[in-house]
């Protein structure tokens, strides 16, 4: 691909949202763009990998790929929750895949060696016949991990402050919307390698002015003409009040003021609570290059055993909802590299602050810029 010149963006690049353009495009397609962003927004950066309830027991374990690392999550039998680089510092092997219940080691595939769960060398084969074998030179490296708001976030940063520090307020905001978070539990997962740079799966989030055109399922139960999107720095949250579909959400009559709730948390995760109040959906990024993100599009009920109505809903998600919005990230992104597109897009911020303003993405646009001034 032709290499293009990035252009620099002004410290204030669109601090008036009412007269903004996008980022240009270079920025979504270009890998030294891509690498900048590695370093100092997602090796610095809190990013949410799963629900608590994925890791509620000792030895519970998932793997996440973020920006081309393997980390591990791992629930010891202390009940502490503690990360690690998922390689061996042996010979760089991968320990663990997937997600499940580890043993009380970890155990390398390779040369077999041993890890306790706090990621201490347990044992190495033949080291006390190597000499000046240095144990306490031969653990896992830790990244920091932090349950917050009933999910659990990662952060590659060792002098990184609190998960609460990068979002102030937002898990005060998210417990009022959804009280009960803390007990959901993993319904469904969708995973694609999505041909869509990262940034471009949030610009889509971050606005309503696609949902009539683009959603009309959820737009049939979501009030657009009532619907905000208030800015809180490092976090936004989009209200709108909702009724019962045929085409998306039934909403029980026994519901007072029924509402949707879409928090956006940087960098890249977006927290969904539909109508009900009673489940949620969530969808993880994790950038895999400039021009790719692979995405965990997830659903959590209270129940374990979904009713024939929740396994409908689970089905349209899969099959209407979701591919909606990959379909138009997908585009998006091979529009962007066009000779017919301008370079940058108009930022459609209205005065009001409408349901349909862009404004979001104004506001998120001006904190990427903040991320590549030198």
């Amino acid at each position: 691909m032709k290499t293009i010149p990035i252009a620099k963006l002004p410290a204030d690049f669109c601090a008036d949202p009412s007269n903004a353009w996008t980022i240009p495009a270079s920025y979504y397609t270009q890998d030294s763009v891509f690498d900048t962003e590695k370093e100092k927004i997602f090796a610095d950066s809190w990013i949410c990998v799963a629900h608590r309830s994925e890791l509620a027991e000792a030895n519970d374990y998932v793997t996440r790929e973020v920006i081309g690392e393997s980390i591990v999550v791992v629930r010891g039998r202390d009940g502490v929750l503690r990360g690690f680089y998922n390689v061996c510092p042996h010979r760089g092997h991968q320990l663990l895949e997937g997600s499940g219940k580890a043993k009380n080691v970890i155990t390398c595939p390779y040369h077999a060696w041993t890890f306790k769960l706090d990621g201490e060398l347990a044992h190495a084969r033949n080291c006390d016949n190597v000499a000046n074998f240095d144990k306490d030179k031969a653990s896992l490296v830790p990244v920091k991990v932090e349950e917050y708001a009933g999910f659990v976030f990662i952060n590659m940063n060792p002098e990184a402050g609190s998960v609460e520090d990068q979002l102030p307020g937002m898990e005060a905001k998210l417990r009022a919307a959804c009280p009960v978070v803390d007990d959901l539990k993993l319904a469904a997962r969708f995973v694609t390698e999505t041909p869509a740079n990262w940034k471009s799966i949030v610009d889509n989030y971050m606005e309503c002015y696609h949902c009539g055109p683009a959603h009309p399922g959820f737009s049939d139960s979501v009030q657009v003409d009532k619907y905000t999107h208030t800015l809180h720095g490092n976090w936004t949250l989009q209200f709108g009040l909702a009724k019962s579909s045929e085409k998306s959400f039934k909403v029980d009559e026994s519901i007072k003021d029924p509402s949707f709730s879409g928090f956006w948390a940087w960098p890249c995760t977006m927290f969904n609570v539909p109508p009900g109040a009673n489940f949620m959906t969530v969808i993880y990024e994790f950038p895999m290059s400039a021009e790719v993100t692979l995405q965990h599009y997830e659903i959590y009920f209270l129940n374990e055993e979904l009713t024939e109505e929740q396994k409908a809903l689970v089905e349209w998600y899969r099959t209407v909802f979701r591919p909606e919005d990959l379909r138009l990230v997908e585009s998006v992104q091979k529009g962007l590299k066009s000779r017919g597109y301008r370079g940058q897009g108009r930022i459609m911020a209205d005065h009001q602050r409408s349901g349909i303003s862009e404004h979001g993405i104004a506001h998120f646009h001006q904190l990427i810029a903040q991320q590549h001034q030198d």
